[in-house]
């Protein structure tokens, strides 16, 4: 799934906290969450795959358990 895809998913939903996306992560505030997660996609650089990306693999995670 590309970031365009994935912001367009989460655009204007909203979710009820705590959401664990794996057995150690739990995600407190989606909004933030988010909001975090896609700057640092965005810092990632284009010459490193995507899904070596620790903030893109967590924006998966994510969309599998909410979707």
């Amino acid at each position: 799934m590309t970031i365009p895809e994935l912001k367009s998913f989460f655009e204007g939903k909203t979710f009820t906290p705590p959401i664990q996306i794996s057995p150690d992560q739990i995600v407190e505030d989606p909004v933030q969450f988010l909001h975090t997660q896609f700057i640092m996609v965005d810092q990632w650089s284009d010459k490193k795959p995507r899904d070596r990306c620790p903030a893109y693999l967590r924006l998966m995670k994510f969309w599998e358990v909410v979707r």
